[in-house]
């Protein structure tokens, strides 16, 4: 095997069903927690000390729960296959309304933008109606939310709260409010921890896109005119005070991913968010001598912090126009394409416009790779085994997309009968979100309930919602069945 491949031991897996506390939340890190070395793997008891990142085997005192496996073992080597796979947090974004397929691709992040006024039209009433119904239209079609929260764009910050005194200046866009007041800072919070205490951790949200700041929640004051431009500059927010902001989104959501715009502090970065781009393609919208992909983007992929920010959180662009205007420019769109690859982008906002005819092909070939792609390229486990014995699974697999999941999706083994029943069903103590590009090697040992009648049985493989009720993320292997479980094999059950 060669030196690079990740190792994982994981003795003892949970049952799907099992007693409350298996595979408890709390055992696994905080989705906005700053990457450690080597990946962060999850090991159960028996398996090193646990610690992320560590190469694990069982300690010479460990004591698994489950016997050792001691039957026959086969092996398997499932079929790849060279499909787009529209999967969670990856792929084209659906910014409102999207064009049909044949001209924007489909996926299954839907971003949504609104501003503090929408989301508490009174004092202390949130909107959450609106949001949840945003949730359940993208459910339906197989999405997932993604949101922004701004308090400088149209409606901007509420009446009421500008009625308690809080500064403002009408720009462009709308208005701007004095981000630095007190009154501003205490409500502003109590909003951002009332949708965190909601929505963190919730399956259907994907990320949270860290607004709250400047024009349109871009962390800027481009939609000030000249005359409005002191004011603006006065009224946006300290670094101090910036800082406070992010800090509230990290503590309000620590079990969703964050992503913070380029152009914020990368203080962000160094507390666990991702980033984002919001003029990917620029390679000359706003002259011949800077432009957002060579003196923005490039340098902070190289930056020691915002660099590495992929390993932990999304990073998520914007198109700057659309694809159309990139090809009327004469831009390079292999170039543009390789740089989104290069800086590990998982979700692209295309704007929800159409991808030019001529470009099609490149970009479908290039949402292959976007993100994570997982592969189970072996398998070998136990073939017979009887009733309340155990089954070793040892299996091999690789992410051949340029980015980790960002969810802790765990991996589902099950045994299913000729009557399309599962008979048994465990749930894997591995964490995906350490699975940076590259090959990982699992051994789960698992332990076949004493009331499975003897016969074959087909072993089959998925990788679920976090609370493990679904299969939930298509696999890059032939042979996926509705439900999204993957037939690799079959097990025997011996009388």
């Amino acid at each position: 095997m060669s030196g690079n491949v990740r190792f994982v031991v994981l003795v003892g897996l949970c049952m799907v069903g099992a007693a409350a506390g298996c595979g408890d939340d709390a055992q696994a890190p905080s989705a906005n927690a700053p990457m450690t070395d080597g990946g962060g793997e999850a090991t159960s008891d028996a398996a090193s000390d646990g610690k992320p990142g560590d190469d694990a085997s069982p300690g010479e005192d460990a004591k698994p729960d489950v016997p050792p496996a001691t039957g026959p073992t086969t092996t398997v080597t499932p079929a790849g296959i060279d499909d787009i796979l529209i999967n969670p947090g990856i792929g084209f974004a659906d910014f409102g309304w999207n064009p049909p397929p044949a001209q924007y691709p489909a996926g299954s992040v839907a971003y949504r933008r609104w501003t503090w006024a929408e989301l508490e039209p009174v004092e202390g009433q949130y909107a959450f109606a609106m949001v949840d119904k945003e949730i359940a239209d993208a459910k339906a079609k197989g999405e997932d939310l993604a949101f922004r929260i701004m308090t400088a764009y149209d409606t901007s910050s509420p009446q009421w709260l500008l009625d308690k005194g809080v500064g403002s200046i009408k720009e462009s866009d709308g208005t701007f409010p004095d981000h630095n007041h007190p009154l501003f800072l205490e409500y502003h919070k109590k909003l951002v921890d009332a949708f965190g205490a909601r929505y963190s951790g919730a399956l259907e949200v994907d990320h949270v896109d860290i607004g709250s700041v400047g024009c349109w929640g871009e962390w800027n004051t481009a939609c000030c005119e000249a005359a409005e431009k002191a004011t603006c500059d006065q009224y946006f927010p300290t670094e101090d005070n910036q800082k406070a902001i992010i800090d509230w989104y990290v503590a309000a959501f620590p079990k969703t991913p964050l992503v913070a715009l380029i152009g914020a502090p990368s203080y962000a970065e160094s507390k666990g968010a991702g980033w984002r781009g919001d003029c990917f393609g620029d390679y000359g919208f706003f002259g011949s001598t800077w432009n957002h992909m060579e003196d923005m983007y490039e340098p902070a992929s190289k930056d020691p912090i915002i660099g590495i920010a992929w390993q932990h959180a999304p990073v998520q662009f914007e198109s700057c126009g659309v694809m159309q205007d990139w090809l009327d420019k004469g831009f390079d769109i292999d170039l543009i394409l390789q740089k989104g690859l290069e800086w590990h982008m998982s979700v692209f906002n295309a704007k929800s416009s159409p991808v030019p005819d001529a470009w099609r092909p490149k970009v479908d070939e290039w949402l292959k790779h976007v993100g994570y792609r997982l592969v189970l390229t072996e398998l070998t486990h136990t073939a017979k085994a009887k009733a309340g014995q155990s089954l070793s699974l040892d299996s091999k697999w690789e992410n051949k997309g340029v980015a980790p999941p960002y969810h802790p999706w765990p991996i589902g083994w099950r045994l299913r009968s000729s009557q399309d029943a599962a008979v048994a069903s465990w749930t894997s103590a591995a964490d995906l979100r350490g699975w940076l590009p590259g090959p990982y090697a699992l051994t789960d040992l698992v332990q076949v309930p004493t009331g499975v009648a003897a016969g074959k049985y087909s072993l089959e493989v998925a990788v679920l919602t976090e609370d493990a009720s679904l299969a939930h993320v298509r696999l890059a292997i032939a042979g996926v069945r509705p439900d999204l479980w993957y037939p690799v094999s079959e097990v025997t059950i011996e009388p």
